[in-house]
């Protein structure tokens, strides 16, 4: 047996509490659990709480009326994450919407004691009970009692228990420890100890057990053997003695937690190591309380400790902590527990450290503790100021420089205790005249560099003579500048920090550089200084941290780069090359080499109170020292760890309205399209405390980037649209690292009827349906417009067409040659009947057939009533056939078509003919087509008959122009006839009286004249015209003949102009005789002289011949008196018939003849007498 004293140090461990004044219901915790979300349940003496790291809810009986009792004793968090209650008065468990429920036993059972419930596999949670134990039975719903239970497992006789595998529970009783196989139903293990009061697992195949008197025992339930023991004891008033074993459970780790009743919390680790952690009152982060009543262990790390008047108080086994001292006590009844300044270390390894109002002189190793205090030399009465020593320095003869805030600088006499003044004689420069001190520096070559209000001086440490550079050339530049810190390089330049940047001043050189923000640096107000290994200079600031290259170069880290505050206030490097920066509440590890940051907070013991500018120190051995505002941190870097996966991060509500969910993972909330507002709450737990966390939510769906913030522990959404959204979330330590949540929340938004799809569609369909009626109504009634149009341009194109057409032959070409060129049909025949045979005859066709116009190739015949053409003939309808092979009237002429119209042409209900039309396509022939036609065919009905009637009209007029001509021709025969006989007798006449006078020769000569006169007459008498040459040589022997019978009395001339073609003007036979015969008988015959008579013969125009006949002869007045004499007062015969010959000519001619009479005077001496008459015959030709 093993026996250890428990006043061995420890590593340090910070821990965290909760209690009352945190809001749990009271600080003594009989029960604790850690559900599957990470949230940490506390059950006390007077309700249950629910810790999510940042508050703690209560649940009591009062408002969650399901409870059994307030007095939880025992909790358990099954496989299904529900939490079960054991109490004195029942148990109740709580599903995973927070919802309460009771457990009635035996049906009626409500009330019954309960002091553990154990998780299987088998049976799922079993109630130890004091009525027995019992297992749900899932299919009935109902509680069964499992009577196998071995009469050892008591209620009077339980201890405590835990589970040792899926199915198997580790008992301990008053005088027995066993293991109990519930799949087996059977005991395992058993092994008789008395005073036992805890057990749990230990490993494969041994258990630890803890006794009243302080003693643990860990055995092997194979083999029975106690493998090791220990025997904890404690002091209690200086006097050792047994501690009290209140609970023994496994730390995921392997370490052995053990409570005690009156010696706090011990940690026995694998390799044995005792470490002992007790309550400190004067630190504020030991344990709550020595009376530890509950331990519990969770998966990631966290230790619980439940202590019975402190509450709650929880670490982390995986975090390496930071040592933290807060109060400083000399042991002479003084203590300090405020904000320390600068940090130096003397020869002797310990630390000063620059407080309020003294000087803080502490040895870590022996903890000694020294204060000198430092009192202002201010006269009474004066202003008064808050003293500060806010810097300090230690010079090359060990003596410490002390610069106090608004009262200048002194050193320390370490043996007396006193600080004695540097007098400062102000008017040695503008950087003297000040006593606001921030730094001293001791440098390389021994002198104190002093960094104040009106910029920096330096002070020999041992003459203490103060040089100001008012007129150096290059440091002037700082004058009334403050100055904050100063460093020298390697390369011996001087680095100083100002609230206008950094200076560097190379003495080799005597050259003052300046880096601002202008250069790249984070802000103009620095803090500290440092140079790395790699020579680089790092530069603290108020908004992050500079790094300056020896190139120059500047590159800067803030927030962005992975700071989790602005202002950084103070940097060190360590042995293995990391960087840390102070930055607020935390400590950032840099590794410039992967540029990456690390965050230390108080998860690892670092103070909450926020780390002061310019406060910190690396000792001799490594180890780093940070002063806060409340005490001091101290680490060997290389042994620091925070464990930043501790959080676990979970959706655990959503308010919609007035109603609040408890959600779970991929739960869908629906939500009303007038109710759309919801807020989600989640935590990221951190048991210690959930503090400077990073997080970022995306409603998926509604959100386009992730939203971010820190420490928020909610997300509100109004007014969100109908819709599917997924709400997402995770959490960073660091900003770098993040954790998902471990569930997501679906919400669905239903939209009101107007908007849902179903309803839109339809909208959209109708809306769709109107749109496409519109379109196809005005696309109908356009086509419509169109096709009238075109029917009308069709129809007036072949009104048209038709007009000019003056037979039916014609007509009917016309037609079938348009239908195929307008109509873009393929074949068109027109067929009219022949009414007596009763047979459609083929009389114009346009197509394949008959290429040619005016040509029909095998012109067909078809009878009325035959085929589809004899069907439309003997119906007068019209047909349109879709389908000619579905037709057995259809007829094929030359090659078949499939579909075909036939349209009758009609004229007062009777049949003329018909329009039969065809194409090779189906179903191409429309209603359209038939109008066209229909009307086509009207026209052509119209047509045919007007052409009817006009060719018969033609036929009249021909027939009676004829009958005219032929009338005209006998009155000409006629005339000529009564007019022949009448000149034949005046020259018979006229031989006679030559016969009578026996002139021979003259009566020969006139005879043979007269013979071809007759001949003349005779040949002309049978022609309606005869030509010129024929008419004049008539003339001439009329003449000769009318001159021998009047013993030529007269002479006569001829005359033809030139113009006239004698052989083809044609005239009437002897149209101009009878007025040259007029001319001989009442003109020339009555002159006592011998006359003359002249013809002239011209053509005025074309068409027109005109003749004149003019004698010398007596004039018309004194023939119409001698012929009054001889009482003969009739009209020549001659002249009359001629006239009524002229009127039918004019009949006839396109121009009118006519016959113009001039009387002829001897205008000689104003006489008038006759001097013979001139006629002018104009006669068309």
């Amino acid at each position: 047996m093993i026996s250890l004293w428990l006043d061995t140090r420890p590593q340090y461990v910070a821990f965290s509490h909760l209690n009352t004044s945190n809001g749990l219901t009271e600080n003594n915790v009989q029960s604790l659990a850690v559900d599957k979300n990470g949230f940490l349940w506390i059950g006390t003496t007077e309700g249950l709480n629910l810790y999510d790291g940042y508050s703690i809810s209560n649940f009591k009986k009062p408002e969650y009326p399901q409870m059994a009792s307030n007095n939880v004793i025992h909790l358990t968090c099954d496989s299904r994450n529900r939490l079960w209650l054991g109490t004195p008065e029942g148990i109740t468990w709580i599903d995973s919407r927070r919802n309460f429920h009771r457990v009635i036993l035996n049906d009626t059972s409500a009330v019954f004691a309960s002091r553990t419930i154990m998780d299987t596999k088998l049976y799922g949670p079993v109630l130890f009970t004091s009525l027995g134990q019992y297992y749900l039975e899932e299919s009935s719903r109902k509680w069964r009692r499992l009577n196998w239970i071995p009469g050892l497992l008591r209620y009077n006789r339980f201890h405590d228990s835990e589970p040792f595998d899926e199915n198997q529970v580790i008992y301990a009783t008053d005088s027995l420890v066993l293991i109990l196989d519930y799949k087996l139903q059977k005991i395992i293990y058993d092994q008789p100890f008395r005073n036992v009061v805890s057990v749990c697992r230990y490993s494969e195949y041994e258990i630890a057990i803890g006794f009243a008197n302080g003693l643990v025992k860990i055995v092997d339930t194979r083999s029975k053997k106690i493998n090791q023991q220990y025997q904890l004891t404690g002091v209690l008033n200086k006097k050792k003695i047994n501690a009290t074993i209140t609970e023994v459970r496994k730390a995921p780790n392997g370490d052995l937690l053990v409570g005690t009743g009156f010696s706090g919390l011990v940690i026995i680790d694998k390799n044995g190591k005792v470490s002992h952690y007790t309550h400190d009152p004067l630190d504020p982060r030991s344990i709550g309380a020595n009376i530890t009543w509950r331990v519990l262990g969770g998966n990631n790390g966290d230790m619980i400790v439940g202590t019975s008047v402190a509450g709650v108080s929880i670490f982390n086994v995986y975090n390496k902590q930071a040592g933290y001292t807060r109060i400083f006590n000399d042991g002479r009844g003084d203590a300090y527990d405020n904000h320390v300044t600068k940090l130096v270390e003397d020869k002797k390894g310990r630390i000063w450290m620059g407080a309020l109002d003294r000087l803080i002189r502490w040895d870590k190793e022996s903890r000694d503790v020294k204060f000198f205090y430092y009192y202002s030399d201010r006269p009474a009465g004066t202003n008064p100021v808050n003293i500060e020593i806010r810097t300090l320095c230690i010079d090359r003869d060990g003596r410490i420089w002390a610069g106090a805030l608004g009262d200048g600088i002194a050193v320390l006499n370490e043996a007396s205790g006193q600080f004695k003044k540097i007098p400062i004689d102000t008017s040695k420069g503008v950087a003297l005249r000040t006593k606001y001190i921030h730094e001293l520096y001791a440098a390389s070559d021994g002198l104190i560099w002093v960094g104040g209000n009106g910029g920096p001086y330096t002070i020999h440490p041992r003459s203490l003579q103060v040089a100001a550079f008012d007129n150096h050339p290059q440091f002037r530049a700082l004058n009334r500048v403050r100055v904050t810190c100063f460093m020298e390089d390697e390369e011996n330049n001087l680095w100083i920090g100002a609230f206008n940047g950094v200076y560097c001043y190379k003495r080799d050189r005597d050259t003052l550089l300046h880096y601002s923000e202008k250069e790249g640096l984070a802000s103009n107000r620095c803090f500290s200084l440092m140079q790395a290994s790699n020579g680089n200079i790092y530069v603290g600031t108020a908004a992050g941290f500079s790094i300056i290259q020896p190139d120059g170069q500047v590159k800067k880290y803030g927030k962005e780069e992975g700071l989790i505050y602005d202002y950084v206030a103070g940097i060190q490097q360590d042995r293995s090359g990391n960087i840390w920066v102070a930055n607020g509440k935390a400590i950032i590890r840099f590794d410039s080499g992967m540029n990456k940051m690390s965050v230390f907070d108080e998860n690892v013991g670092l103070s909450t109170d926020g780390f002061r500018v310019n406060s910190y120190l690396s000792s001799k051995k490594g180890e780093m020292f940070w002063g806060s505002r409340a005490g001091i941190n101290y680490f060997y870097p290389d042994q620091l760890e925070s464990y930043a996966s501790g959080i676990r991060v979970h959706i655990y509500q959503a308010d919609k309205g007035d109603t609040t969910l408890f959600v779970e993972s991929g739960e869908t909330i629906p939500l009303r399209y007038s109710d759309n507002d919801i807020i989600f709450r989640f935590s990221a737990i951190n048991l210690k405390g959930s503090k400077n966390i990073s997080y970022q939510y995306l409603l998926e769906g509604y959100d386009k980037h992730w939203q971010s913030g820190k420490d928020i522990r909610e997300a509100r959404y109004a007014s969100l649209p109908p819709g599917k959204y997924t709400f997402k979330l995770r959490a960073s330590l660091d900003g770098v690292n993040w954790i998902n949540s471990n569930n997501s929340v679906n919400v669905g938004i239903v939209a009101p009827v107007w908007q849902r799809w179903w309803f839109i569609l339809i909208c959209l369909g109708l809306i769709a349906s109107v749109i496409f009626l519109f379109i196809r109504n005005r696309t109908q009634k356009m086509r419509l417009q169109r096709e009238q149009l075109e029917t009308e341009k069709a129809i007036n194109y072949f009104a048209t067409s038709l007009n000019e057409q003056r037979t039916v032959d014609s007509i009917l070409w016309d037609v079938a040659r348009n239908c195929i060129g307008r109509l873009q049909f393929e074949d068109c025949v027109i067929y009219l009947l022949d009414e007596e045979r009763s047979v459609l005859v083929q009389k114009a066709a346009h197509g394949p057939k008959n290429p040619s116009q005016y040509e029909i190739k095998g012109a067909l015949e078809i009878p009325v009533g035959k085929g589809i053409v004899g069907s439309v003939a003997q119906s007068a309808k019209a047909e349109i056939i879709n389908d000619t092979t579905k037709d057995p009237r259809y007829i094929v002429d030359d090659e078949r078509r499939y579909s075909e119209i036939t349209v009758p042409i009609m004229a007062d209900g009777k049949l003329l003919g018909i329009i039969d039309c065809e194409h090779s396509k189906k179903g191409f022939f429309t209603q359209r087509h038939l109008s066209i036609l229909t009307t086509i065919a009207s026209l052509c009905a119209n047509k045919i008959v007007k052409a009817n009637a006009e060719a018969e009209k033609r036929e009249a007029e021909r027939i009676l122009m004829d009958t005219q001509q032929k009338m005209s021709e006998v009155e000409m025969q006629a005339l000529r006839a009564q007019m022949n006989p009448h000149f034949i007798f005046n020259c018979l006449n006229s031989i006679n009286r030559y016969i009578v006078k026996s002139d021979q020769a003259t009566a020969s000569l006139y005879l043979t004249k007269f013979a071809k006169l007759i001949r003349l007459i005779l040949d002309n008498s049978n022609s309606k015209n005869v030509i010129l040459t024929n008419e004049l040589e008539a003339l001439k022997l009329y003449i000769d003949m009318e001159s021998l019978r009047f013993d030529k009395k007269f002479t006569y001339s001829i005359v033809v102009d030139k113009t006239v073609s004698t052989d083809s003007v044609e005239v009437p036979p002897l149209i101009i005789q009878p007025y040259v015969e007029n001319a001989i008988w009442h003109g020339l015959l009555h002159k006592q002289s011998a006359g003359h008579l002249t013809i002239h013969v011209s053509m005025p125009a074309d068409g027109m011949l005109r003749c004149v006949i003019e004698d010398n002869g007596v004039g018309r007045e004194k023939a119409k008196e001698l012929k009054s004499k001889t009482a003969t007062t009739k009209k020549s015969l001659g002249m009359k018939l001629t006239e009524n010959r002229l009127s039918l000519l004019n009949k006839h001619a396109e121009l009118n003849a006519s016959v113009e009479i001039i009387d002829l005077y001897n205008g000689a001496n104003g006489s008038t007498e006759a001097a013979g008459t001139k006629v002018i015959l104009n006669i068309p030709v």
